[in-house]
């Protein structure tokens, strides 16, 4: 049986596949965890934090469980657009997600980082999502 952490992880890929824009706009370069060596920008990494049960007084099983989930979009462009229209596409694309077995994935915005890394040249955006899921 896959593991809630498994679902999420492969639920973000197959919704970042099937959109178009956001696909497009990083050349298909969606990776879990880290970039293949040599990897062409724009590219964005994502991965899925820590799962914790959101226990309730007096039930057993916990209704709903909190995962915090991670991108971080790489540009090498000289400046900050390229990589903040992907940022735009990944709010748009993971505003919500669906995984079998649980009702739809409300996902929270949390804190978003800009950052221009001086040795690599690169533009780099973070951005924190907290997803709750509730088992049907």
């Amino acid at each position: 049986m896959a593991t809630l952490g498994n679902l999420i992880k492969n639920a973000l890929s197959a919704k970042a596949k099937a959109d178009t824009a956001l696909w497009t706009a990083i050349g298909g370069r969606f990776y879990f965890v880290s970039a293949s060596t040599g990897a062409s920008k724009p590219y964005v990494l994502y991965s899925v934090g820590a799962t914790s049960p959101r226990h309730v007084m007096g039930k057993k099983r916990p209704p709903a469980t909190d995962t915090p989930i991670y991108f971080d979009v790489y540009s090498d462009s000289s400046s900050s657009t390229e990589a903040e229209t992907i940022q735009g596409y990944i709010h748009d694309v993971f505003e919500t997600v669906s995984i079998t077995g649980y009702a739809e994935m409300g996902m929270r915005l949390g804190p978003e980082i800009t950052i221009h890394e001086e040795d690599t040249e690169f533009w780099h955006i973070t951005i924190t999502y907290y997803a709750i899921a509730t088992k049907n």
